[in-house]
């Protein structure tokens, strides 16, 4: 290849990824605890309120190709058949790889327990693109380089999860990329996998006193033979109005979460992950926005008791 070493940061992230190995693939959320159909979809539309949300996420702040995530989506309980419905949009940009993530969401509920137990299917299509014209090469013109141009690859996706919450206790596990699909980049391109991930999430709401409560959650995940990955957050809010939080990520990231209920149907949300590992001399952190807006439905007579904290 000459001297025509590739200087574009993440590349060698891609090649990772042609070569199979086994790494964590999804994007990463801060603010999962406010938006949980990101990483359940039985949390669709489990709660009277129907919900828009939308989050953008900057990583490794200070690098060049650096991840960016937008997402967008939308749930909503169709209360007199005990079933929810929803949608989800995520783009997904590291390096020269983009991937494009459209699904639909189908959830039901049924009592149980004293609480409210959700199963959730999501299926729809998952994009990878690989732009070989972002590569930022030292010898213009290189021959190793001809040719590659654009390649894009489209396969189905399915994912399926269950959530129970009773009160202000939640708990839910769900796997994502059910069908492990072969992205096919032509014989020279070689193949980029989309692996099973594995997600749990837990949490609860304690009353401290009249203006003031206290959540604790964790969300634990996996994906293949890679490490375990943790994060630990503890949110505390005053009188439903300000809510201010700290997390931290196992071997990655200390978080600072903000957030503000404009009223009760318009919530903005910030955070800002420090990096902790050895990355920090590189990584400037990251920034996280989160915004949503719900619309509150009348509840049906028999529904069970849900905490204020589980509306969105």
């Amino acid at each position: 290849m000459k001297s025509g070493k590739i200087y574009f940061l993440f590349f060698s992230i891609s090649i990772v990824c042609f070569a199979k190995v086994r790494a964590q693939q999804d994007p990463m959320y801060s603010m999962y605890m406010f938006d949980k159909m990101l990483v359940n979809p039985a949390f669709c539309g489990s709660s009277n309120w129907a919900v828009g949300t939308i989050k953008s996420r900057e990583q490794f702040l200070g690098l060049q190709g650096r991840p960016s995530t937008q997402t967008i989506n939308f749930h909503s309980p169709i209360q007199a058949k005990h079933i929810g419905l929803g949608g989800k949009i995520i783009k997904d940009k590291l390096a020269i790889i983009n991937n494009l993530s459209v699904t639909g969401v189908v959830s039901y509920h049924l009592n149980f327990a004293g609480g409210k137990l959700s199963f959730g299917l999501e299926a729809g299509i998952h994009n990878r693109k690989i732009n070989y014209n972002d590569l930022v090469v030292s010898t213009l013109g290189d021959n190793a380089l001809i040719n590659e141009g654009v390649r894009a690859s489209t396969k189905p996706d399915v994912s399926f999860g269950t959530y129970y919450q009773k009160k202000q206790f939640y708990f839910g596990i769900s796997g994502y990329h059910l069908l492990k699909s072969n992205f096919s980049f032509g014989e020279t391109n070689g193949n980029s996998h989309l692996y099973n991930h594995l997600y749990i999430i837990a949490g609860n709401v304690f009353q401290i006193n009249k203006s003031l409560t206290y959540e604790p959650s964790i969300l634990i995940k996996k994906q293949g033979s890679s490490a375990t990955q943790i994060d630990l957050n503890n949110m505390f809010y005053y009188e439903e109005k300000f809510g201010l939080g700290i997390q931290y990520r196992t071997q990655d990231a200390l978080v600072f979460i903000a957030r503000y209920n404009i009223s009760e149907a318009f919530r903005v949300s910030y955070s800002y992950d420090m990096t902790v590992s050895k990355f920090s001399k590189y990584s400037k952190g990251a920034h996280e926005i989160l915004i949503s807006y719900g619309i509150k439905l009348p509840p049906p007579p028999t529904q069970k008791e849900i905490h204020p904290r589980y509306y969105f």
